[in-house]
């Protein structure tokens, strides 16, 4: 141990010539940095800053090992051959690499094509069937900082309040000033006793630039309030005025039924995060919810990622038709003219928009149950005792205690099987296009009333006017659109072709989430978590061409 060497080391001899450090090192050394360099001055003036080419290495590798915290990559840098390896000995400290990171975040995002150029040279991008699938990220911050418009203003407007202090009395700005060290104090007391508890003596993580410490509180509940703004509003008048100004540039009316007043005074309040504007409350199914982000990933049957994309909304069906033509842009940069033979996506993408949409191939979306009276019509038993509830002999409460089941049940369909003058005629299924489309055309050419329409189809009002906007070319309907889907799904082609979907796009997120260890952003806002989720499916990219090509 103590003895020194006669010659200077090579770095080189630390690691096997097939280590990942080596690739990462080749693959940056390939990759157009001219954005990166861009950012720096050619002149020779100012301070010195570490070679780009060697920081997005160490980035990369980090990465591809499931680090992301800065401060954990700088002490692996101390104590990690291959780190050591690949940072050629250099030791770069948690701030300069979380500066790297922030100030190239769009260049990073950059490196996907680039990456996925390489992909398609080696000949990994086969894209006859190209999944869409969205997976939730939970972002860099807490559920709890979730606050109401009326919370922001109010805490707004009290920080107003202290920074004119210095129109006050002097009397009152000695107190103001004494209030103001006091939350400052104890706040820092709060972060110390946090940090200490959670790293000890050690480092902890690091925080961006744009959102770290209490300075820009203010500028972080002003855009928590601007994305408030930002975002759909849910009050009557505004849904009625969106509602105007759409059916103003269609030139006709809507489909569908109108925003009801009362509806409006029942919805929450919107609220934003004051940590992350920018994030949502995500629904998990049976897991609750988390504050995150929605990302959107599309791939090869490979496993190889040619698209990736982060949105703000929990939804996947806005997403289908943007990812599709994400996909056959990023194939054509990347030098596959060959184009997509068929993009797959599960129920949460399906509509009826989406499934005739024209993306340039062919489109297989599996489709959701209808909606319409999925509840089967209940046996003469249960129909005689709904019958003595409409005649009101029996309470609902009553009635569902002898039939084993909710008082709401029993109020529903009673209201749907029976009327005042008993039990009404209704339709346990939704009616075939072969059967409604040749009424509806009479009611489009004025032979038939929209009621007796109503009334021949046992369907509501709303309904009908749905289906006429599809015998008039207006809208594809609904169900045409998914009789047609399932017809196409259940030719024994195109179901090989959609079984590929689950093994094309599921273990890219296992790969991501177990082995790279990523579950959770580590930056703020919607374009930093962009640049990271493309990193992330970058690096993917990266570790499936490492495996593919010979060392």
């Amino acid at each position: 141990m103590d003895q020194l060497m006669l010659m200077p080391p090579s770095v080189r001899e630390w690691l096997p010539g097939d280590h990942l450090a080596f690739f990462v090192l080749d693959t940056v050394a390939e990759l157009d940095l001219a954005e990166f360099f861009a950012a720096y001055r050619a002149d020779g003036r100012g301070g010195s800053v570490y070679d780009p080419a060697m920081m997005l290495a160490v980035l990369l590798y980090a990465y591809c090992t499931g680090e992301r915290s800065s401060r954990r990559v700088e002490r692996r840098l101390v104590e990690d051959v291959a780190y050591r390896v690949v940072a050629a000995n250099q030791q770069p400290d948690h701030a300069t690499i979380a500066r790297f990171r922030a100030r190239h975040q769009e260049a990073i995002a950059g490196l996907f094509g680039q990456v996925l150029g390489l992909c398609v040279k080696a000949g990994l991008v086969d894209a006859g069937v190209v999944a869409i699938d969205g997976t939730k990220i939970a972002a860099n911050a807490s559920f709890f900082a979730n606050r109401e418009g009326k919370a922001l203003a109010k805490e707004l407007t009290a920080m107003a309040e202290h920074s004119q202090a210095g129109q006050m009395d002097p009397g009152d700005l000695v107190d103001a000033a004494r209030e103001v060290a006091k939350a400052v104090l104890a706040e820092a007391a709060a972060v110390d006793e946090a940090e200490d508890a959670e790293h000890g003596d050690a480092r902890g993580d690091e925080l961006p630039v744009e959102w770290a410490g209490g300075r820009d509180r203010r500028a972080r509940i002003r855009a928590a309030l601007d994305e408030l703004e930002s975002q759909k509003s849910r009050d009557y008048e505004s849904r009625m005025a969106e509602r105007a100004k759409k059916e103003a540039g269609l030139g006709r009316k809507l489909t569908g039924p109108k925003p009801k007043e009362d509806a409006a005074r029942r919805s929450k309040p919107r609220r934003a995060n004051t940590t992350d504007p920018h994030s949502r409350i995500i629904a998990q199914a049976s897991k609750g919810v988390m504050q995150g982000y929605n990302a959107q990933t599309a791939a090869t049957t490979a496993q190889i990622v040619v698209a990736a994309e982060v949105t703000a909304t929990t939804n996947d069906q806005p997403h289908f038709v943007p990812m599709a033509t994400a996909v056959s842009e990023n194939l054509t940069d990347a030098g596959h003219n060959d184009g997509v033979g068929a993009f797959v996506a599960d129920a949460g993408y399906w509509t009826a928009a989406n499934g005739t949409t024209g993306v340039g191939a062919e489109v297989l979306i599996a489709t959701k149950k209808p909606s319409w009276r999925k509840a089967d019509k209940p046996d003469d038993d249960k129909l005689a005792v709904l019958a003595k509830v409409n005649r009101g002999e029996l309470s609902q409460r009553k009635a569902g205690e002898i039939l084993g089941v909710s008082y709401t049940w029993v109020r529903d369909m009673t209201k749907r099987y029976f009327g005042n003058d008993g039990q009404r005629i209704t339709r346990s299924a939704e009616p075939e296009p072969a059967e409604w489309i040749p009424v509806i055309e009479q009611v489009a050419r004025g032979e038939m009333s929209k009621r007796a329409a109503r009334d021949e189809l046992t369907v509501s009002d709303t309904r009908i006017n749905a289906m006429l906007a599809h015998v008039r070319g207006e809208a594809t309907d609904p169900t045409v659109a998914r009789k047609t889907m399932d017809t196409k799904l259940a030719d024994p082609g195109n179901a090989e072709l959609y079984k590929q979907r689950a093994s094309s796009i599921e273990p890219v997120f296992g790969n991501i989430k177990h082995n790279l260890r990523f579950r959770r952003f580590a930056r703020r806002s919607l374009p930093a978590v962009h640049s990271e989720w493309r990193l992330i499916c970058t690096v993917h990219n990266l570790l499936k061409l490492q495996q593919a090509t010979p060392a």
